[in-house]
């Protein structure tokens, strides 16, 4: 005979909803019930029956993601993040990548409603104009992250893209870079943004910026045949613009990776970073930030998942929900030996 939750609070002398708040995750239980607990439900091999609670209660327990890929720091940490505050209440999370493609998007999104999710978290691609049909007039509660559509006006959390740039330039400026260049990403309404905000700080500054020294590094296929990674292109671009005169002195990379190459340019060249030349990065990739001892701009991929589950959460709770307002947090600059201490 199937072992029921009835069952198991009467074995242990308890009322079913302290057997409940121990399968939910929740904290409002002592650990050594919560030990008692499910020690008993070990010893019983016992398995909530998933089917018959959302019968009763009208949830799935289940939330969905949509990522456009499943690479670089920036996603795992927020996953990882949005993982954590659902799985203390009891909900699982199911991820799925678009592999950068909208249509993948259409699909994806529309597999995660027929599975009759709670909610659904979207990640926006950086070049998004729109979001997916479905989401449009959504039925299922649905919190956006990142870069938000200028008609769009779902709720959603991102980052202001702008402070990238801004932050970026004034850490140089502050640590006297004066001829700085910045090799930017490809044209999206992010990096668009990230560049204004970049030329923002050194206008403020009064320093004319060099038109031949905002380098777009757009992926591309090389003389070689094979794919440019940003890597590549950011060392291409180094060894370029330290064959000009005069030379910068600061270099912004509009990620990691393309500090990354930067570097290794310059000490290939017989330029000593930071003495020589002072380099950033944006991400603030622990596999590449520590190697290359980089300065990097942290991009909050942590908070920003965890305010994404909070806010849907109080969605499919139905909690205030009339006081949720869309977000925007800001970066931060995480100083490594890349660029030198302020003097």
């Amino acid at each position: 005979m199937a072992i029921r939750l009835r069952d198991i609070a009467k074995d242990l002398n308890l009322s079913t909803m302290t057997i409940s708040k121990v399968l939910r995750g929740q904290t409002d239980v002592s650990a050594e019930t919560k030990a008692r607990v499910l020690k008993r439900m070990e010893e019983l091999n016992y398995r909530p029956n998933i089917t018959a609670r959302s019968l009763r209660t009208g949830h799935t327990y289940t939330v969905g993601m949509v990522v456009p890929r499943l690479e670089g720091a920036f996603t795992p940490l927020l996953a990882e993040a949005i993982s954590e505050v659902f799985r203390k209440e009891g909900y699982s999370l199911i991820l799925a990548s678009a592999d950068g493609d909208a249509e993948n998007e259409e699909r994806e999104t529309d597999l995660h409603l027929s599975r009759q999710v709670d909610a659904l978290l979207f990640c926006l691609r950086d070049d998004a104009s729109d979001l997916p049909q479905a989401l449009r007039e959504p039925t299922t509660p649905v919190v956006l992250i990142g870069h938000r559509p200028a008609r769009v006006t779902s709720l959603s959390i991102g980052l202001r893209e702008n402070e990238v740039g801004l932050l970026a330039a004034q850490h140089l400026l502050e640590r006297r870079c004066r001829r700085i260049a910045y090799l930017r990403g490809r044209r999206t309404a992010v990096a668009d943004q990230r560049s204004a905000g970049f030329r923002d700080a050194m206008r403020e500054a009064g320093i004319t910026l060099r038109p031949e020294w905002v380098m777009e590094l757009e992926p591309h296929i090389g003389l070689d045949g094979e794919p440019e990674t940003e890597f590549k292109a950011a060392r291409a671009a180094v060894r370029k613009l330290i064959a000009s005169s005069p030379r910068p002195d600061g270099i912004v990379c509009s990620t990691d990776l393309a500090a990354a190459g930067a570097c290794i340019a310059l000490r290939e060249a017989g330029f000593s970073v930071p003495e020589q030349v002072q380099v950033m990065g944006v991400g603030n990739t622990p596999a590449l930030c520590e190697p290359f001892g980089l300065t990097s701009l942290d991009l909050a991929a942590a908070e920003i998942g965890r305010r994404a589950a909070r806010m849907a959460l109080r969605l499919i709770q139905k909690s205030d929900v009339a006081s949720l307002r869309s977000v925007s947090l800001s970066p931060a600059v995480v100083a490594r030996s890349s660029t030198r201490v302020p003097s």
